[in-house]
Parts: C-alpha cells; sequence; structure tokens
C-alpha cells in the first residue's frame, strides 16, 4: 500500500502529489466511511424506529431532561408521552417504543453526566452534541471581530475557499521542506506545472466516458466528486501528549493569519480537542456497519384479515345481470341489503390499514349512487374495497427479536422479526463496531481539519435567512472529508436556529417479502410509488433537525447530508447575527497537501510581512508604500484573482452535489417480492433504482 506523507522530509507523497493519483482509495477496513457515492445505510430504519429516534431527540432538547430521566419526574414524563401519542406520529409510541425510549434515554442521561456528549438521531451514524468548557466566549467573539467586516454576507470570515490549492499553480513545497506557523513566508517553493489527472481522463483513455451518472466506477457518480483544479488546504494538528488530548496548530490556518490573530488560534485548539472526544464516538470504518444496528430490524409484515371470506363475496358475480343472480328483485334488494351492511362494519384506523384506498371517501355507502345499485359490477366493486380496507397490519415493534440490552450490547442484533427472503447480504448475528481512538492511533502523524469562520448577520431591512436551498455532504472526494463539528460562538436575536439531517440508505427488495407491497412501504416510510405515472422515491431518510445554541458543539460524520434551516431577527427592529465555526476532519488514513507544504497565498500578508522585513514604512512616505504594494498585487495571487478562482471553486462543489444527488437513486418499494432478474430489469426499464451493496 502506498505510504502517504506530507511530512516535509522528502518528497511530497499525497494523492495529486508524486505520482499519486489523485483518486487513490483505500480499502475500506483502512478508512472511515464517507458519504460520496460511498456508504448507504442498510437496511432502510423502519418509520417507527425513525418516530424513536425523533421522540429522543425532542425530550433531550428540553431544559433538564436528563433530571427527569434519572431522578424520574412522573409529572414530566407523563407530559412527554402525551404530548408524544397525541402528536402527528402518537400512533407510532407503542408501549414497547415508549418502555424503550425511556430506557435508552436512562443510558444517555448518564453518559450526558459523566462525560459531557450526548448522541442523537444514532443509528448507524450518529451525532454527537457536547457543551465546551473552559472557554470564555466573551473573549471568543471578540476575537471573531477582529476579522473585520465581511466582504459580503455570502462570504465567511475565514474561507477555506478562498486562496485554496489551485493545482499547477499554488506554490508547493513538493520536494521537502515546511511551512511554519511561526514563519509561514520563511519558506519557498515551485509551482508544479502539470495538473493531475482527472479520474474522468482515464476514461477518455479507454473511451468510456459516462453519458449518464451511475453509482458505479466508471459511470460518472465517483469521479464526478473529485477535482484536479483546487483543493481545501487544511492546517496541521499535533498531539502533544499520549495521555491527553492537548493538540497544538502547528500550521497556520488558510486565510487565518497566526501573527495577528494568535488568541483566536487557542480557542480554535480548545474546539478542536473537544471535537476529537466527539469524532471518537461517531466515526467508523468503511467496511463496517455503522455504530449502531437497527431497533427494529424485519423483511416483512404480517397482513391480518387479507382478503376475508364472507357469503356476500360468492353471490354478487360482477360479470351478470341482477336478474341472473336473483329470481326477484325482491331477492336483489336483500343482497344490496346485505352489502349495505358489510359496507357498514368497522374498519381499523387508517394507519393500519393494508390497503387504505385513500381515492376513495370514508364512507364508501357515498360513492354509489341510486341507479348504481341496481347493477352488480358497481356493488361487486363496493364491497372489494370494503374488504381491502378491512386488512390491516401492525407496525414491527421493539423488543421482540432482541432486548434493549442485546440491543445495546450488540448482542443477537442480527435476528430479525421476519427474516430475510433471499440473504444476499445478510445481517451477522452480533453487531461489531472497531473503537476509535484518534490520539492514539495517530498519535505520531496528526490530523489535519479544515476551518471556517462565518457570520450570517441579519438587520431590520433583511430581518430573515432563507436557510440552504440543498442537503449537502461536506468537500470535495479528494478534500477527504470524513467528519464535521459545528461550534456556535454567537447567536444575538435570532430565533432559534437549526440543522437537518438526512442520510442516504438502500433497500434491497429481493430480501423483503410482503403480500401487499405497499404495507412495507408504509412500514419503512417510503412513499407509494405508482409504476409509468410518477417518479420512485428516493433513497433518502431524513431525520430531522437539532437546535444550534450558543456555547455548543456539534460533531456529524461524513455519512450525513445536512441543511441549515430558516431563521429571522427575535426581535425585527434590532440586529442580529449567528456567528459559527466550522471544523473538518481530514481522514487520517491519508494526508494530503496542506498548509505545511503550500506557503501562504494572499497577497495582504506577503505586503505586511515584505513591508515590515524592507522597513518600507520607515523609508518611504505611506503613499508610496501604498502604491507599491498595489504593483505587486499580483504576487502571490491577487485578491481579484482568489475571488475569480472562488466562484470557480463553488461551481466545482455545485457540480460534485449534482453528482451525489442524481447517484441516490430510488426504492422499487412497489415490486417487492422479486429476484434479481426482475430487480434488474425493473431497474433498466424504468431508469431508476439500483441493486448494490
Amino acid at each position: 500500500m502506498t505510504n502517504l506523507t506530507n511530512a516535509g522530509h522528502g518528497p511530497l507523497q499525497v494523492p495529486g502529489f508524486g505520482g499519486i493519483p489523485l483518486d487513490i482509495e483505500l480499502p475500506p477496513e483502512s478508512r472511515f466511511a464517507h458519504g460520496l457515492v460511498q456508504y448507504r445505510h442498510s437496511p432502510r430504519l423502519t418509520k417507527r424506529e425513525i418516530a424513536m429516534l425523533r421522540l429522543m431527540q425532542h425530550i433531550t432538547e428540553t431544559p433538564g431532561w436528563d433530571h427527569s430521566i434519572l431522578d424520574p419526574d412522573e409529572e414530566q414524563l407523563t407530559q412527554w408521552h402525551r404530548e408524544a401519542v397525541e402528536g402527528p406520529e402518537g400512533f407510532l409510541i407503542s408501549d414497547l417504543a415508549w418502555d424503550w425510549c425511556i430506557s435508552e434515554l436512562r443510558d444517555k442521561a448518564k453518559i450526558w453526566r459523566d462525560t459531557g456528549r450526548l448522541l442523537v438521531f444514532d443509528s448507524s451514524s450518529a451525532i454527537c452534541q457536547t457543551d465546551v468548557s473552559g472557554l470564555s466566549l466573551e473573549d471568543f467573539q471578540r476575537q471573531v471581530d477582529r476579522l473585520g467586516p465581511q466582504a459580503d454576507h455570502q462570504s465567511p470570515l475565514v474561507d477555506p475557499s478562498l486562496y485554496p490549492l489551485v493545482y499547477a499553480q499554488s506554490p508547493v513545497l513538493s520536494q521537502g521542506g515546511q511551512v511554519t506557523i511561526n514563519d509561514p513566508w520563511n519558506s519557498t517553493g515551485e509551482v508544479d506545472k502539470d495538473h493531475p489527472a482527472h479520474p474522468f481522463d482515464n476514461l477518455r483513455c479507454l473511451r468510456r466516458i459516462p453519458t449518464s451518472l451511475g453509482r458505479r466506477p466508471g459511470y460518472g457518480g465517483p469521479e464526478s466528486c473529485y477535482s484536479n483544479r483546487f483543493q481545501w488546504l487544511p492546517c496541521e494538528i499535533e498531539f502533544l501528549s499520549k495521555q491527553s488530548l492537548d493538540i497544538r496548530i502547528t500550521s497556520y490556518v488558510n486565510n487565518l493569519n497566526p501573527k495577528s490573530h494568535r488568541n483566536l488560534y487557542v480557542h480554535l485548539e480548545h474546539l478542536i480537542a473537544s471535537s476529537i472526544s466527539s469524532w471518537n464516538e461517531i466515526l467508523f470504518r468503511g467496511n463496517e456497519r455503522g455504530r449502531h444496528p437497527p431497533r427494529i430490524l424485519t423483511y416483512g409484515c404480517h397482513i391480518h384479515n387479507y382478503m376475508e371470506d364472507r357469503k356476500i363475496f360468492h353471490k354478487i358475480n360482477h360479470m351478470l345481470h341482477w336478474n341472473v343472480l336473483c329470481k326477484t328483485h325482491e331477492e336483489w334488494q336483500k343482497l344490496c341489503d346485505d352489502a349495505r351492511e358489510y359496507i357498514s362494519t368497522p374498519e381499523p384506523p387508517k394507519w393500519r390499514q393494508a390497503q387504505p384506498r385513500p381515492d376513495l371517501p370514508p364512507n364508501l355507502l357515498d360513492t354509489l349512487k341510486p341507479d348504481q345499485w341496481e347493477i352488480p359490477k358497481f356493488v361487486s366493486r363496493l364491497i372489494r374495497c370494503k374488504r381491502a380496507r378491512r386488512s390491516w397490519f401492525d407496525h414491527p415493534e421493539p423488543s421482540v427479536s432482541f432486548s434493549y440490552d442485546q440491543w445495546k450490547e450488540g448482542q443477537f442484533t442480527g435476528r430479525a422479526i421476519i427474516p430475510q427472503r433471499v440473504g444476499r447480504f445478510p445481517d451477522p448475528l452480533h453487531h461489531e463496531r472497531v473503537p476509535v481512538r484518534l490520539q492514539e492511533q495517530f498519535q505520531k502523524d496528526g490530523l489535519q481539519v479544515v476551518i471556517e469562520v462565518s457570520r450570517i448577520e441579519l438587520t431590520p431591512e433583511k430581518p430573515t435567512y432563507s436557510g440552504d436551498t440543498h442537503f449537502c455532504t461536506e468537500g470535495l472526494r479528494n478534500d477527504r472529508i470524513t467528519a464535521t463539528s459545528l461550534f456556535v460562538v454567537e447567536a444575538k436575536n435570532i430565533t432559534p436556529p437549526r440543522i437537518a439531517f438526512e442520510h442516504e440508505d438502500k433497500i434491497h427488495a429481493s430480501e423483503f417479502e410482503c403480500k401487499i407491497p405497499n404495507v412495507m412501504a408504509t412500514v419503512l416510510d417510503v412513499e407509494h410509488f405508482k409504476p409509468f405515472e410518477e417518479k420512485a422515491p428516493r433513497a433518502l431518510h431524513t431525520f430531522g433537525s437539532i437546535s444550534l445554541q450558543e456555547g455548543r458543539l456539534l460533531s456529524w460524520p461524513a455519512t450525513f447530508r445536512t441543511k441549515r434551516e430558516r431563521f429571522s431577527l427575535a426581535d425585527p427592529t434590532r440586529p442580529g447575527n449567528l456567528t459559527i465555526v466550522k471544523i473538518r476532519l481530514v481522514d487520517p488514513h491519508y494526508r494530503i497537501c496542506s498548509t505545511r507544504n503550500v506557503p501562504p497565498q494572499q497577497h495582504d500578508w506577503w505586503a505586511a510581512e515584505a513591508g515590515q522585513a524592507a522597513g518600507l514604512d520607515k523609508c518611504l512616505p505611506a503613499e508610496l508604500v501604498q502604491l507599491v504594494m498595489k504593483e505587486t498585487d499580483r504576487w502571490p495571487i491577487s485578491r481579484d484573482v482568489a475571488e475569480r478562482l472562488r466562484e470557480e471553486l463553488r461551481l466545482d462543489h455545485e457540480r460534485k452535489r449534482k453528482a451525489v444527488d442524481q447517484c441516490v437513486g430510488h426504492h422499487l418499494v412497489s415490486y417487492i417480492p422479486y429476484d434479481t432478474a426482475t430487480a434488474r430489469d425493473a431497474t433498466d426499464s424504468s431508469g431508476v433504482g439500483y441493486e448494490s451493496p
């Protein structure tokens, strides 16, 4: 396996340099999972489990929730239970589901008290919340204010997309040497004149340019997530001790001058140290099934009262006229009365109906006009609609095939309530996860992180932030982002901001079996799909949103897609802002080109250092100093050029987002059950879906 290094003790050996392909990919067991056309949760979570996750997350947003759980506050517990069962998903919060949630919340509360960390929406992937201690928010806010005003409301204060690594243009210490944080200008680099090959280039040689985006390599999906023009420049993180999480930033944060903002660097180091504990909790390797197995595992669902048999169905033949079925009209009227009596029988609640027929009114008797009761075809159709609506099912429950304690320990979690029909991707009996301890595993080489500081400012003239348009995954594939932490430095005079989460999943329909396929669609919370009329549902599961609170650190793996939601001024007569820091972790199993290898490219940094070194302020008038700096603004990169390159990098990110969206695929639940050949035919003919691990 290629040894990746950017230590500076020899030639640079990282993706895109030293003859190493830009799209080098370590085996799944040798890296962390990411969601850029790679990891998908499988099997899809049931609707009931998603409701349980949302309920637990909602409870943990209540101030003092841990006290109410550990020192049982019966009044509060009763209120939570009432709100849950009376809410829009209340039918999913059964007694077994509620008991499971309370047991899990009890364990979460203990961990929260012991470690200050809380996992929410935790299935295969998880989000970790922690309140950062030992950090002065007031001073942090002052240091961020020193960054100065934003150039515009769209640009972050510290923007990794400004002055990024530009292949074949940025000066790079490709043959060795280091850029140090104490004297980043005391280095020289040579421009590597050659662009690294884009993954599409190899396909051009083979004449296999993809005409549409597919998931498999060579079909446009993974390749479209790379850029051979740009890469974010992470800074280097060094561990100071084997026994603690003390760390130090050893190369400059791109676009954050270490000489001017040393105190802000100290705060960032504190945040990175706090993030490492959270990353240890949420990261998992690419060949693992994630952090937790499903709480409810089933590959089918029992249908009750399916195709019930009554005499009325045999007496009314839709193919015949009533005078063929009966000797007299009175006898036919008696059959109609029996039909009305049957149609008036009780039905299960809509959420339990296997075939709810929402296209028909609640009272089926309203659908027939008086003259239509003389036509057996209409009466027969109506009683069969009633039979369909009288069949029912139960959403699968937790604690059936394994207990909460077994799930917590990962024992027997592969036992499904209803087993797989075709076990192409069988669940292991026990769930295993390799513990992650970044501070031990990467003690020698340290970590690489990409830092962004941004502020969303609202005014009485512009009182609302509209939120993100799309869900997205952080970074390009050659940025190798594997986890993100978000810290709220300031949330001033705004309504509570939130961030929503979703992830891609996979249904192997050949593994499921159900007499009525749309019941499994309901169980798995997949929209009903009518072939040849609509697009099949996309293979995504939306969990919900989490509140962003001042002083709180939120961390998630790159298997999640995120979107910031809309918020506004709390008091519309005064300004407000949301100031956040994002810390993106580069997968430490790789090494990529960083600020250790690229001297600063900002002209104003160079100008300040050059002017001080040459003593220009002492020997020249201020007007001449400004003129000299203006004439040299192209070195290393002018601000105008940097902003143009940032826009081109944004387009690369947009291309990546579209590629990821198009590679998500669609669920073909309506075809359950089917074999491999049927799955392939359905996918090929409809242009949707995929059948791969």
